[in-house]
């Protein structure tokens, strides 16, 4: 009677068993390739007799923090490039101030808290160079600074570890059982070109309702998610890198299809509550014919390429006929007042750019993803020339407060160190030296430190009983690869969770560090105790800088950042040259968007306050420069005076921002209600591209008059988070 049961039992373990593998097996793949990588770098080490081989196991640790093989490659890169410059810098140091210890603290300090600015300012991969520099001058001159004379010794043996680990841990990440980050790039890439189409139906085929910021929040982070994944595969394929100025395009016209989904859902609004009733059925009109075309994908249901290719397709068949469409639509309302046809006009002018921007989007997703068959040379010379434009930017003032705040907590331990005499404290300021550089890019930096912090106490406790219960009966450089690999292993394990990956990747590096295995091995648990607890007090200092020192959640940062956004509408999209300037201004918007929406919960930030001001940034900063653009094309085609009412605008719209009070919001609404009369809707002139460009120009004052009229931001009254 039991056989039925046992035989349904059996293939549901095994499938039970199947799943779990799927979910699990790279996980143990990756620790397994932790291990086998770490054990290559020990060995090489050894039989090179290099000092500390400990050095070459963290390095090892560090750069395969990542499953991926690009990111590991990347990582390995600028990590080896920091170091270099870092251990150059080192040098440099004991060179200027060898018998004067406050001097060379001080200067390392300074040099410590150049470097995080450098990390916080710039992004990507670039900026753990940064950090590397910086901390990699703590790691190699703290060490040898009662030695100068040791210092060369020390830097060579520093760099060549460093190296021996880079190299172990990338040849093994790309040649035993590669997990590329191509195939993530592109199936991230998928996923979020398929949440734009979603978000695109989402907010434009429903009744008119307040827009849903998440929405938006949740793409553009995506979108930051995919160009992180690209930092790392240009290292693992050199296609990526030839197809840089398609991912040019595919970041410009994403976030001008985002602004354009946003413009259009407040324009439909706007129709909805003021237009006569024939107007806002043209209008739905307009936008179905839109929204027929797109593809309503889910995350279960990711669009395909020829999906992609066939939108494309009819996108410039609409494009094509939108004009003419639009001049029978505008006819047969021809009864209905100027401002209700307007209304249309309006919509089928934003309308017909946000197509264009989408089919250029499309276009780019779909090259990017196939051969590239322009000559390579060309290929090449684009992404070449495109590598400047794409550098995105932090806050100066927040990456320079980083900066300052890593510089004091060297300075804080340093002192404590020189004041004490303390043995170990040379190690506490390499400790406070990594943590604040390392972390000073988290979103929430003072959490991670806290975590590396446990971590470090784990290491420390699973190194004693290693050091001193079992490393004194290992007979053999195989046993001894063996039990620092299975620590090390635990601990990779635990760092591929994202909840605890800075758990779990401390853990792995203090283990390493603190046990530093070396030529030759050295029985001392005193001083063993004694490096142990400085780790943990130059960790706990930086952790406690992060918390007081203007912290990264804080509504002090938050309002350097909104300072920022400011500028760039009252100076930059006012006065900037306009060549490449849209894509420019978008780029430190985005990057605020991001850094808000990653923030922790504070409760002193009001969050949907600063994403507010973003989008109001970015739609009238936007207008603004389209607005030049546009009357620089159309030119003597525009009404007489038209360039006084244009600068009166743009006059009044940077006030606004520099100078955020009622008052100045009431004259940029007058100046802009004054530049919609100075631009009337023009009944004989013939649909075409002039029209469109001439619609567009009125559809963006009243874009912009919307957002200064919109409740739901109440961005204009004079506060303290603001000012």
């Amino acid at each position: 009677m039991n056989l039925p049961a046992a035989s349904t039992a059996l293939p549901r373990l095994r499938d039970e068993l199947k799943t779990y593998w799927m979910d699990d097996g790279p996980r143990f793949v990756h620790i397994a390739k932790v291990a086998a990588a770490l054990t290559l770098a020990l060995g090489l080490c050894m039989r090179l007799e290099l000092r500390t081989p400990a050095t070459a196991m963290v390095s090892v640790v560090i750069v395969m923090m990542h499953q991926q093989s690009g990111m590991v490659i990347a990582r390995g890169f600028y990590r080896g490039l920091g170091m270099v410059c870092g251990s150059l810098a080192g040098l440099v140091l004991i060179a200027l101030f060898p018998q004067q210890p406050l001097l060379f603290l001080v200067a390392l300090a300074a040099w410590i808290g150049a470097s995080v600015f450098g990390a916080s300012y710039y992004r990507n991969f670039q900026s753990y160079g940064f950090v590397l520099t910086g901390y990699g001058t703590a790691i190699t001159a703290i060490p040898a600074w009662s030695n100068p004379y040791g210092v060369f010794d020390n830097v060579v043996f520093t760099v060549g570890e460093v190296v021996i680990g880079v190299v172990c841990g990338s040849l093994v990440s790309a040649l035993v059982f590669p997990q590329r980050v191509t195939p993530a790039l592109y199936a991230s890439s998928r996923r979020n070109f398929t949440n734009l189409l979603s978000a695109l139906h989402t907010m434009l085929d429903r009744e008119p309702a307040a827009a849903d910021f998440d929405t938006f929040l949740d793409l553009i982070r995506e979108r930051a998610g995919v160009e992180n994944l690209r930092s790392g595969a240009v290292f693992e394929d050199p296609s990526i890198r030839l197809h840089s100025h398609v991912f040019l395009d595919l970041d410009r016209s994403f976030l001008d299809t985002v602004a354009w989904i946003h413009a259009l859902h407040q324009l439909k609004a706007r129709v909805a509550a003021e237009a006569d009733s024939r107007a806002p059925t043209a209008v739905d009109e307009l936008i179905g014919l839109l929204l027929s075309i797109v593809p309503n994908g889910s995350p279960t249901d990711l669009v395909t390429l020829e999906q992609v290719e066939t939108m494309s397709t009819r996108l410039a068949a609409l494009e094509d006929a939108l004009p003419a469409h639009l001049g029978s639509l505008l006819h047969s309302l021809e009864d209905l007042p100027p401002h209700q046809r307007q209304f249309v006009a309006t919509t089928g002018s934003a309308l017909f750019f946000s197509i264009a921007d989408l089919r250029v989007l499309c276009n780019s997703y779909v090259e990017a993803r196939t051969e590239d068959r322009r000559p390579w040379s060309q290929s090449l010379f684009q992404a070449i020339s495109g590598i400047g434009k794409t550098r995105a930017t932090a806050n100066r003032m927040a990456a320079m407060i980083a900066g300052v705040r890593a510089a004091a907590a060297v300075m804080l331990v340093g002192a404590a160190w020189l004041a004490s005499g303390w043995v170990g404290g040379s190690s506490a300021i390499v400790a406070v030296a990594i943590t604040s550089t390392l972390f000073a890019l988290a979103p929430n930096p003072s959490a991670a430190s806290w975590q590396i912090f446990c971590g470090c106490l784990a290491g420390w406790l699973a190194g004693f009983a290693f050091n001193f219960f079992l490393l004194p009966r290992l007979d053999g450089f195989a046993l001894l690869a063996l039990s620092i690999a299975i620590a090390v292993m635990v601990g990779s394990y635990v760092n591929t969770f994202a909840k605890t990956s800075i758990l779990g990747l401390g853990f792995s590096i203090y283990f390493c560090f603190i046990v530093g295995i070396s030529n030759p091995t050295v029985y001392n648990p005193s001083t063993y105790l004694d490096t142990g607890f400085a780790l943990l007090f130059g960790i706990a200092v930086a952790a406690v800088a992060f918390s007081i020192v203007a912290p990264r959640a804080g509504d002090w940062i938050s309002a350097q950042y909104l300072k920022q956004v400011r500028a760039l509408v009252a100076h930059t999209a006012r006065d900037g040259e306009l060549d490449d300037l849209l894509y420019t201004f978008e780029l430190p918007l985005r990057d605020f968007i991001i850094q808000i929406a990653s923030a922790p919960a504070d409760a002193r930030v009001d969050r949907d306050h600063l994403i507010g001001w973003a989008f109001a940034a970015l739609e009238i900063g936007r207008a603004m420069i389209q607005m030049r653009l546009d009357t620089e094309q159309l030119g003597d085609t525009l009404p007489v005076g038209w360039s006084q009412v244009q600068n009166g605008w743009l006059d009044a719209l940077a006030n606004v921002f520099a100078a955020v009070t009622p008052q100045s919001a009431e004259s940029a609404l007058a100046a802009t209600r004054n530049a919609l009369d100075a631009l009337p809707f023009v009944h004989s002139m013939t649909v075409g591209p002039a029209m469109l460009t001439r619609c567009r120009m009125r559809a963006l004052l009243h874009f912009t008059e919307l957002t200064l009229q919109d409740d739901t931001l109440p961005l204009w009254r004079a506060t303290g988070a603001a000012a």
